[in-house]
């Protein structure tokens, strides 16, 4: 784990070593799980499905080669989450579940999300409805993965 140094007017981050073993390249900002495959070795990461959701790992720091290593935000602060609602618009709380098989989160309902064992991301700022929501953007997040 690599905690970023604190500083006053910082936001406290933290992250941990991983490996994209998802056999493309991986985007910062795109949420990620652990993969619970023969190439699993505990630091292997890809894009979350549905029999990993409950493995959510975090979301990647900066772009990820195919099987090289790059560093993923477990905790704290993320101005850049790549994220698509799914209702017309939302406010800050709203809990964030990665989309199975995809490169983004969605908004979801605190009880869906509990249900899903799933509250490791909120949104950290208000969006907007638009006829553009179902497109994706780039969020500010707050993350808890610990």
């Amino acid at each position: 784990m690599i905690f970023k140094q604190s500083a006053r007017t910082d936001p406290e981050q933290i992250f941990i070593v991983c490996r994209n073993t998802s056999g493309a390249a991986i985007s910062a900002g795109v949420p990620v799980a652990f993969e619970v495959d023969a190439v699993s070795d505990g630091n292997s990461v890809s894009i979350c499905v549905d029999a990993e959701m409950s493995l959510f790992a975090g979301i990647a720091d900066a772009a990820m080669a195919d099987d090289a290593y790059g560093l993923v935000q477990v905790y704290g602060y993320r101005a850049s989450a790549y994220g698509s609602c799914a209702s017309g618009g939302n406010v800050a709380g709203t809990p964030l579940m990665p989309v199975t098989g995809q490169l983004y989160l969605t908004d979801t309902t605190s009880s869906a999300a509990g249900a899903a064992g799933f509250k490791f991301v909120s949104l950290f700022e208000a969006v907007a409805a638009s006829a553009a929501y179902s497109t994706l953007h780039q969020w500010k997040v707050f993350i808890r993965a610990l």
